[in-house]
């Protein structure tokens, strides 16, 4: 049985590479507000060129520096939110990326399933291909996060009726799935998370969750895929190099064995491949 899918790499990657940026946006924060305590203390009614006068953005915000800390505490809001944001449309992208792939390498009648959610439409697929019903935190940790994400997008002042809905029916069951769970929650309460501001450890939470459900939503997906038709699609790369035409099957059959380990987390041996190459090389 294979153990990931070749889709989600990259975009855990990219959470992780989010989650960095949103620690180095705490750390220049938390140095400059430093810096911009004393100066707004000391010259509060002085304007931003008169302080900075060597940088070049000074005259751009051209305001009081009794304003700062007031729009450095909203800026910091900004970024956090951001990286909530984006955090989510990596995920999203990645859902809808598995679906297709999915689709690509074994087709089923379960691939014209929708949904307006896209963590639901791809759990009630992997439910259709695998006979059973995946872990729903998961998906619904991703489904409270969409809606957050729209919450922060719209800048609506009190929960979307929709977000509200959603709490109310799992953010009870997510605190209690996630508690149980070894990823920091860093205080996150998914009852709370659109009432409150939004702090560096919450954002910094609500990536982790994510990645961590996009793992565990690839493993499932990952379950659902017959070992031929793995071996089909990665013998279908192999042969996208015009050389491969001429390697023979023992040859294909160590490129296809190395991609399983590598790109499916499945260690397949070559006594396990050939067969199968040298069945689809005869059609």
């Amino acid at each position: 049985m294979t153990r990931k899918t070749p889709v989600t790499a990259r975009f855990l990657q990219r959470l992780i590479e989010v989650g960095d940026q949103i620690c180095f946006s705490a750390l220049r924060q938390w140095e400059f507000d430093r810096t911009l305590a004393g100066a707004a203390a000391q010259r509060p009614a002085d304007f931003t060129p008169a302080v900075f006068a060597s940088n070049p953005f000074s005259n751009r915000i051209y305001r009081k520096m009794g304003d700062l800390p007031q729009f450095s505490a909203e800026a910091e809001q900004v970024a956090l939110r951001m990286g909530v944001i984006a955090s989510v449309e990596h995920v999203l992208a990645c859902l809808d990326e598995m679906q297709a792939f999915r689709a690509a390498l074994a087709p089923t009648s379960a691939d014209s399933l929708k949904s307006d959610a896209e963590e639901e439409q791809l759990r009630a697929k992997i439910e259709a291909w695998s006979g059973k019903s995946p872990t729903a935190a998961y998906f619904r940790t991703i489904g409270m996060f969409r809606l957050l994400r729209n919450h922060y997008a719209h800048l609506n002042d009190k929960p979307h009726p929709a977000l509200k809905a959603y709490m109310a029916s799992h953010a009870t069951a997510l605190n209690r799935f996630w508690t149980k769970a070894p990823t920091q929650l860093h205080g996150l309460d998914f009852r709370t998370i659109a009432a409150v501001p939004l702090t560096f450890d919450l954002a910094i939470a609500v990536v982790n969750l994510l990645r961590v459900s996009l793992i565990h939503i690839d493993e499932m997906l990952a379950a659902t895929l017959a070992f031929d038709d793995v071996v089909a699609w990665l013998l279908g790369e192999v042969m996208k190099h015009p050389r491969a035409k001429s390697l023979a099957v023992d040859r294909l059959t160590s490129k296809v064995r190395l991609r399983m380990e590598m790109e499916f987390a499945h260690s397949g041996t070559a006594d396990t491949i050939r067969p199968v190459v040298e069945r689809l090389r005869t059609r």
